[in-house]
């Protein structure tokens, strides 16, 4: 490779990596205490008088958490995604919640950031609205799904689950409500979690009838406070007072079937796509290239969709109706037997 071809290649880098920086932090003073070098030393990287060095390289991405894939040399036929694999420790899942929490940090930090969220299942984050219901899905996640030691044997009690994830869903569901969003539902959405409550209850995984009905009244609860956001199209806590001139919050059906959830985060030029694995993992690229392919994707879903908030109230009824439907089924069936 020629000598232009690597500068190229370091300036393309490092000015991708710039641009997923919050806006208050300095590109050569964060390489500076990184890679611990003078000022003058990182300005000369990201100009690319300075050649980085390859343990550069990897200190950098790994901090960072970025691919070292400039636009220019992207492959559309082999893209770098990273993953964060959940395992049947229990730390393992509160290190997910945090890192989630993080994520959501880091976008708030952006002023012009947005979310576009295709919802085979509820968004994660929605449920973290209520404290019980909070419990239920990470106690299902665990036990269901990652086989977790500590759910092993055991029927659902929300006091098995550590009060600082409460807490943590309590700060994600928070700081998603203050990034402008695009959610894509499908009729199928919300079928995960009322199939996740019977299968509990047919199983015999609750400890009593009471707190089988608690979740499903806690689900509704969740299900009309999504409505009356998509009313107000704005993002706010539950029972909490509506922000002002918000109008942050876009909700569309989509006749279309969704297949995984798929998010698309845009901050400016940089788009990173999350997709979901595994029921609950998800990983994550900021490739350029794929970034498009999401975006075109996403657009075409949109395109096909009906938009269910702010002024169309005759879509939106009819759709959370089924949901209502749904979820009173469920409940008749819990309070019959």
């Amino acid at each position: 490779m020629s000598k232009k071809a690597n500068y190229t290649v370091q300036t393309e880098f490092l000015s991708k990596l710039k641009d997923v920086l919050p806006q208050n932090l300095s590109l050569a003073d964060e390489l500076s205490d990184l890679l611990e070098v003078s000022t003058d030393s990182a300005y000369r990287r990201i100009r690319g008088e300075t050649a980085l060095s390859i343990d550069e390289v990897v200190k950098i991405c790994r901090h960072y958490k970025v691919p070292f894939t400039p636009v220019s040399e992207e492959n559309p036929n082999t893209i770098t995604f990273g993953i964060r694999p959940l395992d049947n420790n229990q730390d393992a899942f509160k290190n997910y919640l945090v890192d989630l929490r993080n994520d959501l940090k880091k976008i708030n930090s952006f002023e012009n950031a947005q979310i576009i969220y295709a919802a085979e299942d509820i968004p994660i984050f929605h449920h973290f609205c209520f404290n019980e219901l909070t419990a239920f899905k990470c106690f299902y996640w665990n036990k269901e799904i990652l086989n977790t030691p500590f759910s092993e044997g055991k029927k659902f009690d929300p006091s098995l689950i550590p009060e600082e994830w409460i807490k943590i869903g309590r700060e994600i569901i928070d700081l998603y409500n203050k990034v402008p969003s695009i959610e894509i539902w499908s009729d199928n959405t919300i079928n995960g979690t009322v199939k996740q409550v019977e299968f509990f209850w047919e199983s015999g995984l609750f400890r009593n009838k009471e707190d089988a009905l608690l979740i499903i009244d806690q689900l509704e609860q969740m299900v009309k406070h999504m409505e009356k956001q998509a009313e107000v199209q704005t993002k706010f806590l539950y029972e909490k007072e509506i922000p002002k001139h918000e109008n942050n919050f876009s909700l569309y059906r989509s006749d279309v079937t969704i297949g995984n959830n798929c998010i698309l985060v845009k901050i400016g030029n940089i788009q990173a796509t999350y997709l979901s694995y595994h029921t609950l993992n998800f990983m994550n690229t900021t490739s350029t290239s794929f970034g498009n392919q999401t975006d075109q994707w996403l657009k075409n879903l949109i395109k096909k969709a009906t938009l269910i908030s702010g002024i169309s109230e005759k879509h939106r009824y009819q759709f959370f109706k089924m949901k209502y439907l749904m979820i009173e089924k469920l409940k008749e069936k819990v309070k019959s037997n």
